[in-house]
């Protein structure tokens, strides 16, 4: 055991130094992640993360920057400690200015002619969700919690064609911070994964410019939820006017899908919710072109690069992917992706991100599914 600089302080949760945590579970992570949206355009989506897992001895981190047709990635990881209480791996560096209101985005110069320094402000009060329990093989796969955010982006960004400026009111986004364990992935000698009951899942960040709202939702089938968290959220700092603090026990879905496409991709629909005390509250959801592709993040793994797996003491690894290329759309889109969304509602606009699947035997949405999914190759 080691002390590191946040054992200094009275934010202790078990009887271990901060560089330990209180499971000796190896999928236990706190992870961040963060996507920002060119509202104006609707064609660029920036999408990063970064996470750590001390019973891996790994810090992890990826950009994603999807924009006209070409999606470039970064993957990086390091060795955690002792450098356990710093969000820093290679050339990113996140940085909490103000917590809730203000954390410092910066990427060096690095060989994926990706940079940025920007900040992600806060606009709405974070919406807690509910614990996720779930248990496969008699053991406890996920037990983790998260809360939600949305808000948005300024300062300059660069890729390999230039540098631009980005703009508050144009640039919007959404972030999460979670801990606690899901499942890693698979190793050789590992019993096999269960299928899991869920046939369709939608994770959904939305702000308007009065309130936001977050709903995770899985179901088994239609109107069958497996899990369900989801509120409103009041702009930062209010506390009183007529905003609605029920809680949000129900969410009905009507979506269309692009007909023939290699994967599941969204065109519009209709989401409803209803609130503890009855009411239902409408929104009118209309899909973009900006969408960021989360595996060329290491999302399921890509070409060998797995989440929460030892990578060595500093490794880093970039490509670049052709999105009109329909042979390989699949895989690409097959861990989901933050698709940007336009939503309407009571007469305003506003924007967010849906991350959703779709599996076979969920019946409401067949056009959803490819027919055969081209065999993945490497």
């Amino acid at each position: 055991m080691r002390l590191t600089a946040p054992d200094e302080y009275f934010y202790h949760q078990a009887s271990l130094p901060h560089a330990m945590v209180g499971s000796s579970d190896p999928s236990w992570r706190e992870r961040y992640w963060i996507s920002i949206q060119d509202t104006e355009r609707q064609d660029t989506v920036l999408t990063l993360g970064i996470g750590q897992y001390p019973n891996q001895d790994v810090q992890e981190a990826f950009v994603v920057l999807s924009e006209g047709g070409t999606q470039r990635n970064l993957r990086l990881a390091r060795q955690l400690g002792p450098a356990n209480d710093v969000m820093h791996v290679g050339p990113l560096t996140i940085d909490v200015v103000r917590p809730f209101e203000d954390l410092r985005l910066v990427l060096d110069e690095n060989p994926s002619g990706l940079a940025f320094d920007l900040h992600w402000t806060g606009t709405m009060e974070p919406v807690l969700e509910g614990r996720h329990y779930q248990v496969s093989r008699s053991r406890a796969t996920y037990d983790a919690i998260r809360y939600v955010q949305v808000g948005r982006a300024a300062g300059t960004l660069t890729t390999p064609e230039g540098s631009r400026t980005l703009e508050p009111e144009t640039w919007w986004g959404e972030r999460d911070h979670s801990w606690g364990t899901r499942p890693l992935p698979r190793v050789q000698g590992a019993p096999p994964g269960e299928r899991p009951e869920w046939r369709m899942l939608m994770f959904c960040p939305i702000q308007l410019p009065d309130f936001g709202l977050h709903f995770y939702l899985y179901e088994a089938e239609p109107g069958r939820p497996v899990h369900l968290s989801a509120g409103l959220s009041r702009p930062l700092g209010r506390s009183d006017g007529d905003f609605p603090d029920e809680a949000i026990v129900g969410v009905e879905h009507d979506l269309q899908w692009v007909a023939g496409a290699p994967a599941a991709t969204l065109s519009h629909g209709t989401i409803v919710l209803t609130l503890a005390d009855g009411r239902k509250l409408e929104f009118d959801i209309t899909a973009r072109p900006g969408r960021a592709h989360l595996r060329g993040g290491g999302y399921e793994g890509w070409n060998g690069w797995f989440q929460g797996h030892w990578k060595g003491e500093n490794s880093l690894e970039h490509d670049v992917w052709d999105l009109t290329d329909a042979s390989q759309f699949y895989r690409y889109a097959k861990a989901s992706s933050d698709h940007l969304i336009e939503v309407r509602h009571d007469g305003r606009t506003g924007y967010g991100v849906m991350e959703y699947m779709v599996l076979p035997g969920y019946a409401k949405y067949p056009d959803a599914i490819p027919p055969k999914p081209p065999r993945e190759s490497r």
